[in-house]
């Protein structure tokens, strides 16, 4: 489909993405290859999703029973008699490896595109996916889990900026959602099939998965997804960005979408020499600090150590097989998604956030009270209620609006950092809740409630309304909040 462009004409320069010309664009009904190119990048943060949750399962990793001399026949299925190290490390080697893959896809998202850097992407998957599945002790399986990391982190890094760039502004809010809906069907999914799965070998079909995800990507991808057109505007490449807009939207929509992408403008050419400078340029300054601020907040929220508690707070209601509980949290985690679209296009992005913080705040606290007066069914209510707050606002939102507040010329590489340090939390959380569980007991939620408050308070400045907004507009915003006043020309 991206073969063969539509030969196009000179069309009326529109210089301005003013209100006419944002009725304009609300007009556009993108032609499929808009859907497909975003439908099969999905299958990357999908893979991220099932790297999440293949391990989520009590018979791989039951303290007493890998403990226990001679292991018991039928239990601590994952390399049988592994340490609790061994199984820290496992874990974390694949946040480790995403940490790592966000950080560096910037330059390659850059230099390469961003749709030959989601097929390099495949490589790592299948590799990862090879690794894992074949090997027979668990450190090899950690380097396995590491490798797949590297395919999660540049999944994650590259496909916010690569969507935000194919949508007009006024669908940025719903198709910028797919990316978490997808991570959360990948978490779901082996969630399922743990009650099939759940023998001596069924853990390395669960492994092996990914490498169908990005062997369909491969075959597909050629035909059936386009470039950014944004990158290739960055590229000097103009008649090829107008052709492959012409492809996305019709041709009688060229001239409306470049006035939306922001690169199209004189005084980016003079920005974009290099990323990673203006990235840090002091104009960014707060931008860079509203999307660090985001991806801070939505992994220091609290979420993974909901999921980490969730197996002994359905325990104490009287659910005493984990899959279960397990299973219970992910699909109350998987909905809300699909409504934050339509919320967010009617309330903004930005109340949506913050609203989803104050909500947290609330439901954190309940939480502590339940846990407090050993109140099992409150903990429940409140704890479901916590992963929806989570799910309808920072859970998809965060990766939609990372991508939003960057301008084109400084998106690729400002949303990898923000990603990286995203995962960093990740990190954190997962190696350094299970000792703040400990210290604190059934208080262990009282971090996360002040941190909430201060992310609420600093989002106040530092986050602005991105939905229905062109780079420019946001931009703009941004110099207004620093007190400088900018035109479109600067």
């Amino acid at each position: 489909m991206t073969g063969s462009y539509v030969e196009i004409g000179s069309p009326k320069p529109i210089t301005a993405f003013d209100d006419a010309t944002k009725l304009a664009a609300r007009l556009i009904k993108p032609k499929p290859i808009l859907y497909t190119s975003m439908f099969l990048s999905w299958l990357q943060p999908f893979q991220s999703g099932w790297s999440t949750s293949q391990l989520n399962l009590s018979d791989y990793n039951n303290t007493d029973e890998c403990n226990a001399r001679p292991v018991v026949e039928g239990t601590c299925t994952l390399f049988s008699g592994h340490s609790k190290l061994e199984w820290t490390f496992a874990v974390n080697a694949w946040i480790f490896g995403a940490m790592i893959g966000s950080l560096s896809c910037g330059h390659f998202s850059d230099k390469y595109g961003r749709k030959k850097t989601l097929m390099g992407n495949c490589s790592f998957m299948i590799l990862g996916g090879v690794v894992q599945a074949s090997v027979s002790n668990i450190w090899a399986f950690a380097v396995g889990r590491l490798i797949s990391g590297l395919a999660s982190g540049i999944a994650t890094g590259t496909i916010g900026a690569y969507v935000n760039e194919l949508s007009p502004p006024h669908m940025r809010n719903t198709l910028g959602l797919g990316l978490q809906i997808f991570t959360t069907l990948g978490i779901l999914v082996p969630a399922i099939c743990f009650f099939f799965a759940n023998t001596s070998s069924g853990w390395r079909y669960l492994a092996a998965f990914p490498c169908i995800l990005a062997v369909i990507y491969l075959v597909l991808a050629p035909s059936m997804t386009i470039e950014s057109p944004a990158w290739l505007l960055t590229q000097g490449r103009t008649d090829e960005a107008k052709q492959v807009i012409a492809n996305l939207y019709g041709e009688e929509h060229v001239s409306t979408a470049m006035s939306w992408l922001e690169v199209s403008k004189p005084h980016v050419e003079d920005d974009s020499s290099s990323s990673r400078d203006s990235m840090f340029a002091p104009r960014y300054r707060m931008q860079l600090f509203g999307g660090l601020l985001l991806s801070c907040a939505q992994q220091l929220s609290g979420i993974n150590a909901v999921f980490y508690y969730s197996g002994s707070i359905f325990s104490d209601a009287g659910i005493s097989d984990s899959r279960i509980g397990t299973l219970i949290i992910n699909f109350i985690n998987i909905w809300p998604a699909f409504f934050t679209g339509v919320v967010a296009n009617r309330f903004g992005a930005r109340n949506m956030i913050l609203w989803g913080l104050a909500g947290m705040v609330v439901m954190a606290v309940g939480m502590t009270v339940a846990f407090v007066v050993e109140l099992p069914a409150l903990s429940i209510v409140f704890t479901a209620l916590y992963v929806i707050a989570f799910g309808v606002t920072l859970g998809p939102l965060v990766w939609v609006m990372t991508a939003d507040i960057f301008p084109d010329s400084i998106r690729a590489s400002a949303s990898s950092l923000c990603i990286g340090v995203n995962w960093l939390c990740n990190l954190i959380v997962g190696v350094a809740y299970p000792y703040v569980s400990d210290a604190l007991n059934d208080y262990a939620y009282v971090p996360f409630v002040a941190l909430l408050v201060v992310f609420y308070l600093l989002a106040l400045k530092l986050v602005p309304e991105t939905s229905g907004k062109s780079a420019e507009e946001i931009l703009a915003e941004y110099d207004s909040r620093c007190g400088k006043h900018t035109t479109a020309l600067d």
